[in-house]
């Protein structure tokens, strides 16, 4: 890049908050994906106004601009594929409001979701979309991803959540979406489109969100599993019984064997599968819900339903749960966590069809899943030094999307798509459709530079 540009940039952040040598810059190239790219120059904004000069410099420049987080993306979105400026916001991270009275909280994209519970949590609250990564991916990364959580099921996502943005666009104008009062705004729902579009249409600088009060009560089961078809059939029993549950979510037994290993949870290692249940609300009637989902995960094939008796109990599980994803990886050099979706009644078919998967390309698949939503986490381990076993593994995830999609689900439910899925829009959605994203994209971004090559594929 060039010098002056550089030396702009540095008059606009300070010097210490650009980082242009060789080496740094390797660093800003990759995310939780295999996939890679590389930055001409990374900048850690402070604040709105830095943010709204360096995106003036791009607009007058010509120059890509990737809006990044914590870099814990699982779809290739915050990598620079065009070179350009990697735009830093993890060091705006700061809470800037928590009304308890109208019980919603104002931050900057860098605090991580973890930080916001903790901040809301002695107040009497939480906010409920909670993604496992939660100690690590940023409040601006959740909203570009619209990630999810182990209480979506009942609770929604981040975009059930989200009031109001603060948005740079590309040419540096600020504008202020929604707020506190939303949905009660006279204006086009432009924070609806603006959460889950990862970061390609402006970068957020601030976000207001809808705090819920913890609940009085909660109870924390887990169901053990000698089938693994049986597990998903206890997911559709319960949610048509009426009963939504906070959370329930499943575990393979390649997934429990990891854990288990890693923080010794109590999980059973002959067991194909457990389903992580947890009911919340009144302490009336909690009881009576607990004793039907019981009921149900028996009729359906639970060889056993244990009732975490004590606070302890329960966050081991939930520590379990939680380090997963990192258990696992202990397994093998590389793996691809996915998380296509399909309707709940289709989960037990999607269960069988990943299994199939795993036997036809002879991989090791593990299932993880929000259940409830029928968003599953298939993780394929691998070593990604091994080009024959790499090509089973990309044959092998092309035909899991297109299987989702056959059963009427889709290619994402809160990791996005990014660069790892971009080629398979098409299947998904018809021209008009993708047309009319670009459409949307050039009415925010008509100059192309903030994240491009991203989401929507290339007309």
């Amino acid at each position: 890049m060039e010098e002056r540009i550089l030396q702009e940039l540095r008059k606009i952040v300070g010097p210490e908050n650009v980082v242009s040598s060789p080496v740094a810059l390797l660093t800003y190239g990759y995310d939780a994906t295999l996939l890679e790219g590389r930055a001409d120059v990374v900048v850690f904004p402070l604040d709105t106004a830095q943010v709204a000069a360096v995106m003036a410099l791009a607009h007058r420049e010509r120059i890509p601009v990737t809006p990044r987080g914590g870099g814990t993306n699982l779809s290739g979105g915050s990598i620079p594929r065009a070179g350009g400026i990697v735009l830093v916001l993890t060091r705006m991270n700061r809470i800037l409001e928590i009304d308890p009275e109208n019980r919603t909280a104002t931050v900057q994209p860098g605090v991580t979701n973890m930080e916001l519970q903790k901040a809301v949590a002695p107040l009497g609250f939480r906010y409920a979309p909670d993604p496992a990564s939660q100690k690590v991916s940023t409040m601006g990364g959740n909203v570009g991803e619209c990630s999810g959580g182990m209480l979506g099921v009942k609770y929604g996502v981040t975009k059930d959540h989200v009031l109001g943005l603060k948005i740079v666009l590309d040419d540096g104008q600020v504008i202020q979406t929604g707020g506190k009062l939303a949905p009660d705004y006279p204006e086009l729902d432009f924070t609806s489109i603006l959460v889950g579009s990862e970061g390609t249409l402006g970068v957020v600088t601030e976000i207001t969100v809808r705090l819920m009060p913890l609940p009085a009560a909660t109870k924390t089961m887990l169901a053990v599993y000698d089938r693994l078809e049986d597990a998903g059939d206890s997911v559709s029993a319960i949610i048509a019984s009426g009963i939504i549950p906070a959370t329930l979510e499943l575990l393979d037994r390649v997934v429990i064997g990891a854990v288990e290993d890693f923080v010794h949870a109590g999980l059973p290692l002959d067991a194909e599968a457990v389903l992580l249940i947890e009911v919340d609300g009144a302490a009336e009637g909690l009881e009576r819900q607990a004793e039907e989902v019981i009921r149900l995960c028996r009729e359906k094939g639970a060889r056993e339903v244990r009732v975490a008796k004590t606070a302890q109990e329960r966050d081991l599980l939930w520590l379990g749960r939680r380090t997963a994803i990192g258990a696992i990886a202990r397994l093998r050099p590389s793996y691809d966590l996915e998380d296509v979706t399909v309707p709940r009644n289709r989960l037990t078919q999607m269960l069988r069809e990943v299994a199939r998967l795993a036997r036809e390309y002879r991989l090791q698949i593990g299932l993880l899943a929000h259940s409830g939503d029928g968003n599953l986490h298939p993780l394929m381990l691998f070593d990604e030094r091994d080009k024959e076993e790499m090509e089973r593994v990309m044959a092998a995830r092309a035909e899991m999307f297109r299987v989702a999609l056959k059963l009427g689900g889709t290619l994402s439910g809160e990791h996005g798509i990014g660069l790892g899925k971009l080629d398979f829009m098409p299947e998904l959605f018809r021209p008009a459709e993708i047309d009319f994203m670009r459409r949307i994209k050039a009415a925010f971004d008509p100059s192309g530079i903030i994240n491009p090559g991203k989401v929507v594929p290339a007309d």
